[in-house]
């Protein structure tokens, strides 16, 4: 059984409790896909640029990894929501035996968790949080064509009934949700990017998307930082040229919430 690769967007943390079009499709697109024996997912919020060690990626390999809350200023009883999905030891050291021998550093790490970038969406895809997740890094240091590369490394798991996820967002610009005055154009700048970002898409045009920090429209304002752009370049990787646009939304002008199904 094989499973596709997914682009998500994970939206606030509210989604975890507020009914929307796009937890509607989530919940949705859990009942709809083929039940995956395990979940690889790449999260936004599990970046190591920064990481001052010599590793290039870290998975998650714990059993029972905690609910990670990794979020601010929210109601109470948001940090009382817990998504207790077991770990796979076991496929996480094949992944990282797959890295290793593509010389690429790779870090287990058992006491890492789950970030609200896996646990949000998951918690609406599949309630029961009974399906085995291993989580893999970012790294915006690495960048885009990197990120790509993992995903390809991974490509083969999706023949055995793994689910591989990028979980993040197709514009990210928390900074202009509070600014006062708005940026006068910020709506037709998040509308350039987002149709540049589908086409291109559609079009398989790989290499411009690689590119995307030098070709694609208004894109520091849609990214300032790029963390929640790169889990798509894995979602790519991992996937074929069958590229379907699954599901678009936009919540306060500007962050989009498209998702896209690679098979």
């Amino acid at each position: 059984m094989t499973q596709p690769a997914l682009f998500i967007s994970h939206g606030s943390p509210m989604m975890a409790v507020q009914q929307s079009v796009t937890s509607d499709f989530l919940t949705s697109l859990g009942q709809t896909l083929k039940t995956p024996s395990a979940i690889v997912i790449f999260s936004a919020h599990f970046d190591i640029a920064n990481d001052k060690t010599t590793h290039d990626i870290v998975i998650t390999a714990g059993n029972a990894p905690q609910t990670i809350h990794d979020f601010y200023n929210f109601p109470a009883y948001m940090y009382q929501i817990q998504y207790p999905a077991p770990g796979e030891p076991a496929l996480a050291n094949t992944i990282a035996q797959l890295f290793s021998t593509k010389g690429i550093k790779a870090v287990l790490d058992v006491k890492q968790g789950w970030d609200h970038g896996v646990w949000i969406p998951l918690r609406l895809m599949y309630p029961a949080a009974n399906i085995p997740i291993v989580q893999m890094s970012i790294n915006t240091r690495l960048g885009a064509k990197t990120m790509y590369e993992y995903g390809q490394l991974l490509a083969p798991l999706r023949d055995q009934n793994i689910l591989i996820i990028g979980s993040g967002g197709i514009s990210h610009n928390l900074p202009e949700i509070f600014k006062k005055p708005p940026t006068p154009n910020r709506v037709q700048m998040v509308s350039e990017f987002t149709q540049w970002v589908e086409q291109t898409l559609l079009a398989n045009n790989t290499f411009a998307l690689l590119d995307y920090l030098n070709q694609a429209p208004h894109v520091l304002f849609n990214h300032p930082t790029q963390e929640h752009f790169l889990p798509l370049f894995a979602a790519m990787g991992a996937g074929t040229n069958e590229v379907e646009k699954i599901f678009s939304d936009i919540e306060m002008g500007v962050l989009t919430l498209d998702a896209y199904k690679f098979t």
